[in-house]
């Protein structure tokens, strides 16, 4: 064999690999990344932004349910999508999945830090630990308070109450505290025996 076929064939070998190469990088999966995702509390929309390493038909899917399909696909992707509850999101392209779960589009749970009330107090005085810039609600017999976290990370209500010590329907009943940051969906409610907090 001379050396001129010898050449021949290595320069066949060697387009056959970058072909197959070729080939290979243009089959795989592009990649995405869901850089936002921000809920509207007026449209109880999540917004969600896309960007991918090249245009592609990407769907997004709730609780089994395909809420959302690429009519045009491009690199840069936005999705509004309605929905209930506190689910996880998926963004595919039928090959790569991207889950958000609530954690990134809803606010935080409130916690209880203290609300233990002295014998004889006339008023409940919960403190509730709570995201910054939060607005922070709680409903009890049908009043409705407000406080707003701003750069704390705690809040303290004022509620009036009577400390029917006997009363066993009183002891009973609960407070509704949420909490709201900006872009974020409404907490999970911390629901809360007021009773707990008075003495026996």
């Amino acid at each position: 064999m001379n050396k001129l076929t010898l050449g021949v064939l290595a320069a066949l070998v060697i387009a056959g690999l970058a072909a197959g190469f070729t080939l290979k990088a243009s089959t795989a999966s592009p990649t995405f990344t869901v850089t936002q995702a921000r809920y509207n509390g007026h449209t109880h929309r999540l917004h969600l932004k896309v960007k991918s390493a090249r245009a592609q038909t990407l769907k997004v899917t709730y609780k089994g349910q395909t809420l959302a399909k690429t009519t045009n696909p491009t690199k840069h992707q936005q999705f509004n999508v309605k929905f209930r509850g506190y689910g996880t999101f998926k963004v595919t392209n039928g090959h790569l999945t991207k889950k958000i779960s609530a954690k990134r589009y809803a606010t935080k749970k409130p916690l209880l830090a203290a609300a233990k009330t002295p014998a004889h107090q006339k008023g409940w005085h919960p403190t509730v630990k709570v995201p910054q810039h939060s607005r922070v609600t709680l409903k009890f017999r049908g009043k409705i308070y407000h406080r707003m976290s701003r750069q704390h990370t705690q809040v303290t209500f004022t509620v009036p109450v009577r400390t029917r010590v006997s009363d066993q329907a009183f002891r009973q009943e609960a407070v509704t505290i949420t909490a709201k940051q900006p872009h974020r969906k409404t907490s999970k409610p911390l629901q809360r025996k007021i009773g707990l907090d008075f003495p026996a």
